[in-house]
């Protein structure tokens, strides 16, 4: 399975010159986490950076100013981890990992934005993975005992 049959293609973006105070409404309107901040090559849409709603708090009390007066480009992560939607997830979650972050925004070949991925879309699937690799023990231990002769009762001659 790869990124791109797991990941959210609904994603909301922003430009880095918006405000704050609109990506953090736009967040509490869609309950997520965060948006993706673009800007447009022509007819690509190109992830430039990340802002999560840590970023919004931490933006708005490091700075003691209103969100309101607070542009994206001044809190948001500066390229921020693509996976590309071809990724399989074991490589996602490791780069994801290595970055420590919990999002992603999801590219093609070419560059472009096609979504988002999050540790939350990736847990079904590795607790799927782990229990078909459950079942599978389970199934091989069935058939293990199956071939064992049971020990023999009685005397020996």
């Amino acid at each position: 399975m790869n990124i791109g049959e797991i990941c959210s293609r609904e994603v909301y973006v922003f430009g880095p010159e918006e405000t704050l105070a609109d990506a953090a409404a736009e967040m509490e309107r869609r309950h997520v986490g965060a948006v993706v901040v673009i800007e447009h090559e022509g007819d690509c849409v190109r992830p430039i950076g990340i802002v999560t709603d840590r970023d919004v708090v931490r933006g708005q009390i490091s700075r003691r100013a209103d969100l309101f007066s607070i542009a994206i480009k001044d809190v948001m992560t500066a390229r921020p981890l693509t996976v590309n939607e071809s990724c399989g997830v074991t490589e996602a979650i490791g780069q994801m990992s290595a970055r420590g972050v919990r999002r992603a925004p999801v590219v093609n070949s070419s560059g472009d934005l096609v979504g988002i991925v999050t540790f939350d879309d990736l847990l079904p699937v590795v607790v799927e993975e782990i229990g078909a690799l459950a079942r599978l023990l389970a199934t091989q231990a069935r058939r293990e005992r199956a071939i064992v002769p049971a020990p023999k009762t009685g005397s020996t001659p």
